[in-house]
């Protein structure tokens, strides 16, 4: 178990003290947790297009038009179906792959790759190999893979884009930096590559020129609430709050437009809004997401630390518990919960949610 000194300084504080700075994590560690997230979302423009349809395989031609119409979990049985021996296996093999990267099985996604590559190379099969390696924290097979594709076509600019994000979340942000600039000589027009350049910059506290990054991004794609949400992230570092609630309530409208709802820039415009102590508005902004994801653990987690600020702990405990059976085990909600039972005079659950906190804190520094 982590060292953990737990000293309640007042009814309704707490006082961790971790190895580490604090419990919050660094901006490097969360970034790494995003990362493969939006590694996924960089890929999606590299997914090949479907086959001509000259198969005699009506379950083949089936699955691609499935396919071409995002029904991947029907495409996947169909897919899957395919033998070895049947002269669409290779292509099943990358399509399954594709749909196993974007919905989060990487270790199935390498394997299709792989069996793809070795009937047939293709730069941007490679791309996607490295981002299904990439998830696995594979780091170095990722950067082979990437390396390859540049190797096929040199002017591959989403090779460099993955390379960029490698070396990322190796905390290289030289080499990262040189790979996204690189990235957009060859196509400056890419918008997920100007918002993965302004993350980097933003790590690397360069955040006017971050917030350039995101401005280059938004302008060549307005719909693009993350990067209204890091965009707004950044004005809020620099001390622009005005500038930076102006961003985020266009993030929020955006996400109107959107066909799958994200409530992530909920969650932070609800933080932000905390933050400023302006409890009611950050109490309405993550009720109206939950409205529309009930069952989404982030957002029972930022609503029971309002509820807490405004002295409602019964409630703040039940949202903090809430979010645990949601989302699993989390240190940060079991932290808060910590706080919240101590205030409540329980000093049994606080105890026990305190220690669970020490023992699951990640190393913001593997």
């Amino acid at each position: 178990m982590k060292s953990l000194n737990f000293k309640p300084k007042q009814k309704g504080s707490y006082s961790f003290f971790f190895i580490r700075d604090s419990l919050e994590s660094t901006r490097q560690y969360l970034w790494r947790v995003m990362l493969p997230q939006l590694l996924t979302c960089l890929m999606v423009g590299l997914v090949l297009p479907a086959t001509p349809a000259w198969s005699s395989d009506q379950d083949f031609l089936t699955a691609e038009k499935l396919y071409r119409a995002k029904e991947y979990s029907q495409a996947e049985e169909l897919y899957a179906q395919v033998e070895s021996g049947d002269a669409n296996y290779p292509v099943a093999q990358l399509r399954l792959g594709t749909i196993y990267y974007l919905t989060e099985r990487p270790v199935q996604a390498e394997k299709c790759f792989s069996i793809y590559l070795r009937v047939k190379e293709s730069p941007e099969a490679y791309c996607l190999l490295a981002g299904a390696q990439f998830n696995q924290r594979k780091f170095n097979l990722a950067t082979k893979s990437a390396q390859r594709a540049l190797q096929l076509d040199p002017k591959l600019a989403k090779a460099y884009t993955v390379l960029g994000m490698i070396h990322t979340a190796e905390n290289d942000f030289a080499n990262a930096q040189a790979n996204y600039r690189e990235a957009l000589k060859l196509n400056d027009n890419d918008s997920d590559t100007w918002f993965m350049f302004g993350r980097a910059l933003f790590l690397h506290d360069d955040f006017a020129e971050a917030a350039k990054a995101f401005n280059r991004a938004l302008k060549i794609n307005p719909q693009s609430v993350r990067s209204y949400e890091n965009l707004a992230r950044t004005k809020d570092t620099m001390g622009d709050v005005k500038g930076a609630e102006e961003s985020f309530k266009k993030g929020l409208n955006a996400s109107r437009t959107q066909k799958y709802f994200d409530p992530h820039i909920y969650v932070e415009y609800g933080e932000f809004l905390l933050k400023l102590n302006r409890l009611a508005d950050s109490q309405g902004v993550v009720e109206d997401a939950l409205r529309t994801v009930p069952r989404n653990a982030e957002l029972h987690y930022e609503l029971s630390k309002v509820y807490l600020r405004m002295n409602h702990l019964k409630a703040a405990a039940q949202e903090g518990e809430t979010a645990l059976s949601l989302g699993g085990p989390d240190y940060k909600v079991d932290f808060l919960l910590a706080q919240i039972y101590t205030a409540m005079g329980n000093p049994q659950e606080a105890s026990k949610h305190a220690a669970r906190a020490a023992e699951a804190a990640p190393n913001p520094n593997p």
